[in-house]
């Protein structure tokens, strides 16, 4: 069985079941490619029994359009990828780094909004934070790292976790 969602679907679910639509989404997916290591098989992927749940924007967009999809902070928070509290660092770039004698900017973590807050400015979009931390333009996707399950991430690999269970 199908069930295919559009964006409006999407959009009009209460955010609680959109949630955990997403995290069922993300373990299964995480299943699947613990599972697709083990060996090539040729049996079909899909059997006639199996549920599949297949997320679709509303307009089917070719997928190098999809990948420049601006994703916000917020939306990563509302998925579950990020959680209040999660510690935030910011690479810095080496001039600045030299500057400052350090490589990083520590002390920032996930809002309760699922922003990151920085010198009393909120923000939802972290290349204008890299920017901010770093005195010149910097890609907050590269720059930008969250502690998550006890390693630093880049935010550009959580970018990634997303694009793939939502289809965004």
């Amino acid at each position: 069985m199908n069930i295919n969602l559009t964006e409006e679907d999407l959009s009009q679910m209460p955010s609680a079941l959109r949630t955990q639509l997403l995290h069922w989404q993300m373990a299964k997916m995480s299943t699947i490619r613990q599972t697709s290591f083990t060996g090539y098989s040729r049996q079909p992927k899909k059997s006639a029994k199996q549920l599949s749940l297949v997320l679709q924007p509303e307009c089917q967009v070719r997928d190098s359009e999809a990948n420049n999809t601006r994703i916000t902070l917020t939306q990563l928070y509302d998925a579950g990828i990020t959680k209040q509290g999660m510690p935030i660092r910011v690479r810095l770039k080496r001039d600045r780094a030299q500057e400052l004698s350090r490589n990083y900017i520590n002390s920032m973590e996930i809002s309760s909004r699922g922003t990151i807050v920085f010198q009393g400015q909120e923000f939802d979009l972290p290349s204008p934070l890299a920017t901010e931390v770093n005195g010149s333009p910097a890609g907050g996707w590269e720059y930008i790292e969250i502690k998550k399950d006890a390693q630093w991430v880049r935010l550009e690999e959580l970018r990634q976790i997303f694009r793939q269970t939502s289809h965004t």
